[in-house]
């Protein structure tokens, strides 16, 4: 796509991206796909441990889908913002500033190659980190099919890549700005939006306690799984402890523990997260509650299952 111009001296420019939101669109109908057949596989089978592996696999492959569909929407995003102050790189939720009196020069891969990207790279998408021989590390947002797309921007701190079909016409557009000079500081930086994701990401405790919980809710389900083929349909639930029966309904009536236990750890994890940015304690009171909460669960339906 051509560079389109917001004011006389503000350059907003979006690379092709329809080849890469096409394999992108593919790649997330394949993983929901292959999600929806593991979980009809597991509700019709009769085994424990294969519906204990099916559902884990069309789990996996849920999530898959989920982060098919977050890159193919930031693909949908991408784009390059020109002024006199900076480059802004947009891409998703993150924003890379980058001064303009900060870049050293700009340099066509055609001259030094494009490099293995590790990150997020398929066909028209590539988003992740490579090695340049002649330039160093390079941070990609790039759509390129071809190395003559690729332009690089080198810095005194950072080396970016990015798609333009023209990096002639671009680079005298840079040097014109940095002609003119700034008109306000910018400095170096990245901003992301959702602020309280970016926070639970970045602390390690935070992320072991939701981990651990999500690892007692899988715990939940395969105690579920591994049992429930040998429980007869019609046999009342009830309590070792002091014969109580829980429910006449049958084997049935347990699968209510693990999806109370899903509900339950899906309402801990998010709250938790939006609380984390406000009071790390608080977020670690409701992550470590969720814990609790699934070992009281699993503990409760090994006593049921008696």
């Amino acid at each position: 796509m051509a560079p389109t111009c917001t004011g006389r001296l503000i350059l907003h420019y979006q690379p092709p991206r329809a080849l890469g939101l096409l394999v992108g669109t593919l790649l997330t109908l394949w993983s929901a796909g292959v999600a929806v057949l593991l979980a009809n596989s597991g509700i019709a089978a009769d085994e424990g441990w294969q519906v204990f592996i099916t559902f884990l696999g069309a789990t996996l492959a849920g999530a898959l889908a989920v982060l098919f569909a977050f890159w193919t929407y930031s693909l949908a995003t991408i784009s390059y913002l020109l002024d006199r102050n900076g480059l802004v790189i947009a891409w998703g939720p993150t924003r890379q500033i980058v001064p303009l009196r900060a870049i050293r020069r700009l340099v066509p891969a055609s001259s030094v190659g494009v490099p293995r990207i590790r990150g997020v790279s398929w066909w028209g998408h590539h988003v992740g980190q490579g090695d340049v021989a002649q330039i160093g590390n390079v941070l990609f947002y790039s759509t390129h099919q071809t190395s003559d797309q690729v332009l690089y921007v080198v810095t005194a701190e950072k080396n970016y890549a990015i798609s333009v079909e023209d990096p002639e016409a671009f680079a005298r557009e840079v040097l014109m700005r940095q002609e003119l000079g700034p008109t306000a500081e910018v400095t170096h930086h990245v901003e992301r939006s959702g602020a309280s994701l970016e926070s639970f990401w970045a602390d390690p405790r935070a992320r072991w306690l939701a981990a651990a919980a999500v690892i007692g809710l899988a715990l939940v389900w395969a105690q579920i799984a591994l049992r429930y083929g040998s429980i007869p349909e019609r046999e009342p639930l009830h309590f070792p402890v002091n014969d109580t029966v829980v429910s006449s309904q049958g084997r049935e009536a347990i699968l209510e523990l693990p999806r109370t236990a899903t509900f339950l750890l899906a309402a801990d994890l998010i709250l938790g997260v939006i609380l984390h940015s406000w009071d790390r304690m608080a977020g670690y009171v409701l992550f470590a509650a969720a814990v609790a909460v699934e070992v009281g669960i699993f503990a409760a339906i090994v006593l049921a299952l008696w």
